[in-house]
């Protein structure tokens, strides 16, 4: 909204937004582009990255990667309750279960699934239930629906995910970054001796990659694992002594 309002005040300029992040910020980009639709903003652009979540753990599980039940995101589940998660347990016989983020949510979460697999019974739980609801924000989805279409997308250290990607609509083809500029993005290429895909798989550890702690640190980060705070490497770098 704030890069929408920098266009307003300089109808001159083509004022560009990189719209990044999974079902918990899409929605947000979906809401400026409609506005700027309605309010005939013509100087507003989206350049979309956006991805979506269900795609990505389907594919672990196909590949092979030996996963006991997955702990949702309660910030994606907030926006688009827990459908989205009943293929794993029907047809891959994976339980769910739909986590807060402070340390009791998690350790009640593993409780949960444990449950779960004790009994034999992997189904989809909502453990956030004091923000996450099953039926999800669907004022943020519709706003999803109407301006956004699935996609094939890369992701970095697994390749290209079938449909697990967003892109403007043809109706908004005006504010869509790509079709109205010449936007050339290179080809990722993974760095030498980096093992951020096996990692993000669960195959390894950070302590297994040669650039751990040597050439691959939150200041330098090489990999995806280490350039996000939240990522996997940086964890274990924080937490290293």
């Amino acid at each position: 909204m704030e890069a929408l309002e920098i266009a307003k005040i300089n109808p001159e300029s083509p004022v560009i937004f990189l719209g990044i992040g999974f079902e918990t910020t899409s929605p947000a980009t979906a809401a400026a582009i409609i506005q700027a639709k309605e309010q005939h903003i013509h100087n507003f652009f989206v350049l979309s990255s956006h991805k979506v979540m269900p795609p990505v753990m389907k594919a672990l599980v196909v590949e092979g990667v030996k996963i006991n039940g997955f702990i949702a995101p309660g910030h994606v589940s907030a926006i688009t309750g827990v459908g989205i998660y009943h293929d794993l347990a029907l047809k891959f016989g994976l339980g769910v279960v739909v986590s807060g983020f402070e340390p009791v949510d998690v350790m009640q979460s593993i409780l949960m699934l444990t449950q779960q697999i004790e009994s034999g019974s992997p189904k989809v739980e909502i453990q956030y239930k004091r923000i996450v609801h099953p039926e999800g924000n669907i004022i943020a989805k519709e706003m999803m629906e109407r301006v956004f279409e699935l996609k094939n997308e890369i992701w970095r250290g697994l390749g290209i995910i079938p449909e697990s990607g967003l892109k403007i609509r043809d109706g908004f083809s005006s504010f869509d970054a790509e079709k109205q500029f010449t936007v050339k993005i290179p080809q990722p290429v993974e760095p030498k001796g980096c093992i951020c895909g096996l990692i993000l798989r669960g195959l390894k550890n950070p302590n297994d990659c040669k650039l751990f702690t040597n050439k691959c640190t939150p200041t330098n980060p090489v990999g995806a694992c280490m350039v996000s705070s939240e990522g996997t490497c940086a964890t274990y770098y924080k937490y290293r002594s």
